[in-house]
């Protein structure tokens, strides 16, 4: 039995690629456990859409 299906609304199926140096992805990695974020996808997620909403206002 595996895990329950995602709803249609929160599914995630798009991908955005970003180049890094292994510096700058080190130091992703870091701040996102810092954070205390599930996974560096997330942490980034939320910070590329915070940054976004903070540049409309």
């Amino acid at each position: 039995m595996g895990r329950p299906p995602v709803p249609t609304h929160l599914k995630r199926d798009r991908r955005l690629v970003v180049m890094l140096t292994e510096e700058e992805m080190l130091k992703l990695a870091t701040l996102a456990k810092d954070a205390g974020s599930a996974s560096l996808s997330d942490w980034v997620r939320e910070a590329l859409l915070s940054s976004a909403a903070g540049e409309r206002a």
